[in-house]
Formats: C-alpha cells, sequence, structure tokens
C-alpha cells in the first residue's frame, strides 16, 4: 500500500485531523499533506516520527504489507497480556533505529546541497541503547566507511554513527566535506594559533593543518561520530 493510504488509515483509527498528525509527530503540515497527497516520498527520519506518534513501530510504513500490518497490529495488542504487551514495549525501547545514509564517508561525493536527510536509504540500523554513554539528540545517522585513511581505527565497510550538526565540539572524530570530499577524520583544535588539524590515522594517508581565519577551501563539518561499529 502506498504511504498517503496507511497515513490516513493511521489517522482515522486515532480519528485526527492533519493537524493533529502535525502537531503530535513535529513534522511539518505542509509535509504531512505532500505525503498524503503522494507528491513527495518520505525521509526515515520523518517516517519514524510518525510512527512514534501513531505508537506503532516504523516496519508499518516500510513493509509492502503494511495495510494488513495496521489493521491486525490493533487486533493483536488487544490479545496480548499486558506482561506480554510490557515486553514488547521494552523490547521496543531499548534500541535505537539509526537511519543508513547510501553516500560512504572518505570516497568523495561531492558538497552536498541538501541535508543528509537527502541521502537515508530507507533502511535503519538497530542498535542496542546500552552501546551509547549518553542519550544522543534525534538526529543521528549512520554511515559506512571506504578507503584505509583511519585504519586501524576504523576499517573499510565499517559504519560510523555520527550526531548531526555542523558545529565543532571538541577534538575528536567526526564526519566532514572538505574540498568536495566526504571523509571521516580526527580533528583537533589548536586554540592559541586556530588551526584546525584534519588527522588521518594511516600515515600513508595526507592530513591536513588548516589556519582557519585564512580559510579558503570548503570545509563543512557533518557531525561529530559517537561510536563506530566494525
Amino acid at each position: 500500500m502506498i504511504l498517503s493510504k496507511i497515513l490516513k488509515e493511521h489517522r482515522s483509527q486515532k480519528n485526527w485531523t492533519q493537524e493533529d498528525l502535525a502537531n503530535y509527530s513535529g513534522v511539518s503540515l505542509p509535509t504531512i499533506k505532500r505525503y498524503e497527497a503522494g507528491s513527495d516520498n518520505a525521509t526515515t527520519t520523518n517516517l519514524k516520527k510518525i510512527a512514534d506518534a501513531f505508537e506503532v513501530d516504523i516496519s508499518n510504513f516500510l513493509s509492502p504489507k503494511s495495510k494488513k500490518n495496521v489493521s491486525q497490529s490493533a487486533k493483536l495488542s488487544k490479545n496480548l497480556s499486558p506482561s506480554q504487551t510490557k515486553l514488547k514495549e521494552t523490547e521496543k525501547e531499548s534500541f535505537y533505529y539509526i537511519p543508513k545514509l547510501n553516500i560512504s564517508a572518505s570516497a568523495g561525493g561531492g558538497n552536498e546541497l541538501k541535508g543528509l536527510e537527502c541521502y537515508e536509504s530507507g533502511e535503519l540500523m538497530a542498535i542496542d541503547k546500552a552501546f551509547f554513554k549518553t542519550i544522543p539528540s534525534a538526529g543521528i545517522k549512520a554511515i559506512r566507511v571506504d578507503g584505509y585513511s583511519m585504519t586501524p581505527m576504523l576499517f573499510p565497510d565499517s559504519w560510523v554513527i555520527f550526531e548531526e550538526s555542523a558545529d565543532f565540539k571538541g577534538d575528536g572524530l567526526y564526519v566532514l566535506n572538505y574540498n568536495g570530499q566526504l571523509m571521516v577524520k580526527l580533528l583537533q583544535l589548536n586554540p592559541f594559533e586556530n588551526i584546525l588539524e584534519i588527522i588521518s590515522v594511516n600515515k600513508e594517508y595526507k592530513s591536513y593543518s588548516i589556519k582557519l581565519d585564512e580559510l579558503q577551501t570548503p570545509l563543512f563539518i557533518k557531525g561529530k561520530v559517537l561510536r563506530s561499529v566494525i
């Protein structure tokens, strides 16, 4: 079933208007209207917000059998005992579902003219919440690492989970776009000389030393890495 029909069926079950859905989900009303009109594809981030508002799993919107799942989910929940229902809620709440990007870092990709939401693959990475030291923000994404510039810290086909932000948040591992190349690098700032070091762990690959007040090459921070999955 197409997304527009799924949204309408869920709203009907809740007796919500489009404006109600926008208010509860945090997705703008014009966006909700475009989704229901079938004139725009939904990002995984927005689908997760909508699913949380409806108190259902995001798979209801990603599965080709969504209509059947929607109608059956209410019936199944009524048949579950309180302990079974609590178990399902606990299992769901013990994971973060992180959007995977369909571009890789350290192998190019060019300057993103749009937000990273435009590169979401539609797939989610389920990560146990215990994997994180602190609670991450809602704007977390996963990107695959390509190349050997960060070995042995990171290897090709490993993944990094990062919090999307254009801010420098202290020395550490970052996803960034430098000189038109999307990469994962260590960033270290010398505040006294205002120099930012972009470091490749593998010494066979180039590192960069940038004087920030004389910066001429485009540099865009995409987010600080929270954890890596090797």
